[in-house]
């Protein structure tokens, strides 16, 4: 199983970066068609703030495309863990990558995942876990 970073449905939703739609497209209809992926509420709250902040969407469109990702068939969507918020912290001021970001690599640790999709190569500061490169 794979961890599902922002990037990739952002790149769907948004069409952009132009040069990496392709390959996000095939990775989400894989998930829409039952491909196993995990992501977690703070990577759903991410997607929904830069669509309504950064895209100036219709929070209705907002919504619509927020659902139509939930209902992704492979995709499991795991809730937060308050308790490795300090972990989440130390790993923002020793990489210089975000919240969120280290989030995520601490939950992929706690779910023995060892691969994620994600446009984001600052991943690469953790060396137990790989980021799919076929984007490059």
């Amino acid at each position: 199983m794979r961890y599902l970073d922002a990037s990739i449905p952002l790149c769907v939703l948004t069409e952009e970066p132009k040069s990496k739609l392709s390959a996000c497209l095939e990775i989400m209809d894989e998930v829409e068609g039952g491909r196993r992926v995990v992501t977690n509420v703070l990577t759903i709250a991410e997607i929904a703030h830069i669509l309504i902040q950064r895209e100036k969407k219709a929070l209705d469109d907002v919504r619509r495309k927020i659902l139509a990702l939930m209902d992704c068939r492979g995709l499991n969507v795991v809730d937060v863990d308050a308790s490795i918020c300090g972990d989440v912290i130390e790993l923002v001021a020793r990489y210089k990558i975000d919240f969120v970001d280290a989030y995520n690599y601490l939950t992929m640790k706690k779910l023995d995942i060892k691969e994620i999709y994600s446009l984001d190569k600052h991943y690469s500061v953790f060396p137990d876990i790989k980021r799919i490169e076929f984007f490059e």
